[in-house]
């Protein structure tokens, strides 16, 4: 009988439409965010420096999906608190934002890999700079990227996701949240299909690339981002609620966790990133109070200044961390050390004297 009355509570939870902020939501800035976002991007530029060796612990894509759970549950949580405040969402203004913000760099950095393209004769053609620049390079194109454009096929699962998904998150967050559900459950199934022969398809060729088009636009990141959303709802609708006193150690504890199961061979590729998702995203519902061990680090003032710098680090990383344009044009042009100074001063330098400008722009948009 009890168990019956608290399904029907947490049903009733679930359906419930969505009329206030939580208390823990009620920030403007979540410092432990950028804290978490400087573990990603270190985890990131380890990987991408040591591609063979450190590489197997320092793994480039757990960084980023680390990135992508952080991208869904703010976004999703700076809508919905735009819709309980306003009572609407302006896509509008949430386009322009979010332009504002990826943009800037990301067509900085192509510009000026033009020109180190022409000057060192790098091997970056039209059509890679094309799709980076249209923000689908994590579709198997021809010669779509090279090294100096690769790290753009997140950028574009990023943007793609904008494209779509905010639509029907503000249209009905409750729909949006089966949606989530029926998605990651056959999500496995649909990739599944699409790697399967051609010859399993008989004639219909159009449903092979169809199928395989799906698998290659929403297998890697999207789940994640999905599952940060899927977070953020369940934060708004208080099925999870953060009444107890922390546990000094459990974020940590949850966090090293995460990265632990991320390595585990055994399980299913998607299993394994279900579970890295729910647990990073179990990570930043605990760090949204400054009260455990990972939160002091997380808050720290250098962790949170560089995850301010994150995304100018990720987008110029590629240059600085391996296949260096410059590699063997003068003494010292490979040392990691002057490299990696040289990344951080670029990285500095385009965060405060160019992004900035387009960030204060990006605030007469902020809403909330």
């Amino acid at each position: 009988m009890v168990f019956k009355k608290e399904l029907r509570a947490l049903w009733n939870k679930l359906t419930s439409d969505i009329t206030e902020i939580p208390e823990i939501l009620k920030p403007s800035y979540f410092p432990g965010l950028d804290g978490l976002r400087a573990i990603s991007i270190i985890i990131v530029v380890i990987s991408h420096l040591f591609k063979v060796g450190w590489s197997k612990y320092f793994d480039g894509e757990m960084g980023v999906e680390i990135f992508f759970v952080i991208s869904g549950f703010l976004i999703t949580t700076l809508l919905l608190k735009e819709k309980v405040k306003f009572g609407k969402v302006s896509l509008k203004q949430f386009y322009i934002r979010r332009a504002l913000r990826i943009f800037p760099v990301a067509y900085l950095y192509l510009f000026s890999l033009l020109i180190l393209t022409i000057v060192f004769n790098l091997n970056t053609t039209l059509k890679m700079f094309l799709s980076a620049g249209a923000y689908i390079v994590n579709i198997p194109l021809i010669h779509g990227k090279n090294w100096q454009t690769a790290h753009f096929w997140s950028l574009s699962v990023e943007e793609q996701f904008y494209l779509i998904f905010p639509f029907f998150l503000i249209r009905n967050p409750n729909r949006f949240l089966i949606f989530i559900a029926t998605f990651l459950l056959v999500l496995p199934l649909i990739v599944l299909v699409g790697i399967l022969p051609l010859n399993f398809y008989n004639s219909h060729l159009f449903i092979h690339k169809f199928i395989r088009l799906f698998a290659f636009l929403f297998a890697l990141g999207t789940a994640s981002i999905l599952i940060g959303a899927a977070i953020s709802i369940l934060l708004f609708k208080e099925v999870i609620i953060l009444k107890w006193p922390s546990i000094y150690f459990l974020s940590f504890f949850i966090f090293v966790l995460a990265i632990v199961i991320r390595y585990q061979d055994f399980l299913n590729d998607y299993v394994r990133e279900y579970i890295f998702a729910l647990l990073i995203g179990y990570t930043i519902i605990l760090n949204l109070k400054k009260d455990n061990f990972f939160s002091v680090i997380l808050n720290h003032p250098l962790m949170i200044k560089l995850g301010v710098l994150s995304y100018s680090i990720y987008v110029w990383q590629q240059l600085f961390t391996n296949e260096q344009p410059w590699s063997g044009q003068f003494k010292y042009s490979d040392n990691i050390l002057l490299n990696l100074f040289v990344l951080f001063i670029v990285a500095y330098c385009s965060y405060n004297f160019y992004e900035r400008k387009f960030l204060k722009l990006k605030r007469r948009y902020t809403t909330v």
